[in-house]
């Protein structure tokens, strides 16, 4: 009985540790294409994500250009 426990355990172990890692996340329905990876997003990966200060510096880039767009249009 003990085996079986210590089994079960084990199994747990190793399943939080792939969910942790990512390498057990489950399926959200999107197709990879493979023309994009984490490595073209050009944000360091962290546990829960991306780096929250670099995907704000990337949006106020992003809006940056949208602006300078918007006014070209407007000429």
């Amino acid at each position: 009985m003990t085996l079986v426990f210590v089994v079960i355990a084990i199994l747990v172990i190793v399943g939080a540790a792939m969910a942790i890692t990512g390498r057990f996340a489950p399926s959200v329905g999107i197709e990879n294409t493979g023309d994009y990876t984490l490595e073209s997003a050009g944000f360091d990966v962290t546990l829960r994500g991306y780096r929250m200060d670099e995907v704000d510096q990337r949006i106020a880039e992003l809006e940056g250009k949208i602006t300078e767009l918007e006014a070209n249009l407007q000429r």
